[in-house]
């Protein structure tokens, strides 16, 4: 199977506020303190302090968690190319958050590399 990856609209951010009413796109609980993903455009309108303003890549198909080797080849793939990412794997596909203004230039890379499962 080849993979798609699509670049939703959003501009993401990332922050340990999370007032009550907002729903993150994700979260995840660090010792230090929660961590979550918002929509940058929430965050400035709420006044969250955030950082890492950054685009969302979605693998379209769905990955299984024990899929092997798939955030390496993604992330080995932006490296090669200078663009730093963080990967959260969900239950249903990865996604692949990378600086805002090389969204574009890094979906274009992942949908021209020869990547199969």
């Amino acid at each position: 199977m080849q993979f798609h990856f699509i670049l939703r609209k959003e501009v993401y951010v990332f922050t340990n506020t999370c007032p009550d009413g907002l729903l993150p796109l994700a979260s995840f609980q660090e010792d230090e303190a929660m961590s979550y993903v918002i929509d940058q455009s929430l965050a400035e309108e709420k006044n969250i302090p955030f950082i890492f303003p950054c685009r969302c890549i979605q693998l379209k198909e769905e990955t299984a968690l024990t899929a092997v080797g798939i955030t390496a080849k993604v992330s080995g793939t932006l490296a090669d190319n200078s663009i730093p990412c963080n990967v959260i794997a969900a239950y249903h596909h990865d996604y692949f958050f990378v600086p805002e203004e090389r969204g574009a230039e890094a979906l274009m890379l992942l949908n021209s590399a020869n990547f199969t499962s």
